[in-house]
């Protein structure tokens, strides 16, 4: 399914919707900036995935990236984890260690999706930041979508 357009407040309508990084580029990197972070996106999916899963976890991109916003400074990524087995997700832990050393190189501020840790980044970021919906005019917990790579 290719990437839906944005509403009319340059978000994605309320789902998850999977894609290719093809899909992605060509929906989302029409300036110079946004092809540098789709550049980057690509870097880390081969540098840091590639090369520690046999099979990539499901990636869930967000952020202003994911948006209508011109300039986006970066991409939230949520790696997916609770199918994996035990030592794939040791190794997503291992990863998450150098988280800023992630952003600072790729762009990307990594977050994971762990049933046991209580903390579900997919569910967290399907949600408009409060902030972010009172300057839009929009309500608290307001849905937007998000992109995940298959």
């Amino acid at each position: 399914m290719p990437v839906p357009d944005f509403d009319r407040y340059g978000l994605l309508p309320s789902g998850v919707y999977g894609c290719t990084i093809e899909e992605v580029e060509a929906a989302l990197a029409w300036n110079e900036q946004r092809r540098q972070l789709t550049n980057l996106l690509q870097e880390f999916i081969a540098d840091e995935l590639s090369t520690r899963f046999a099979v990539i976890p499901p990636v869930v991109l967000d952020g202003s990236y994911v948006t209508a916003k011109e300039e986006p400074s970066n991409i939230n990524l949520v790696l997916e984890l609770r199918e994996l087995p035990d030592l794939q997700k040791m190794q997503a832990v291992d990863l998450c260690q150098r988280c800023p050393d992630i952003l600072l190189r790729y762009r990307i501020d990594l977050n994971t999706a762990l049933q046991q840790s209580g903390r579900d980044f997919v569910a967290y970021f399907s949600s408009l930041d409060p902030r972010e919906a009172i300057a839009m005019n929009l309500f608290y917990g307001h849905k937007k979508g998000l992109l995940r790579l298959r």
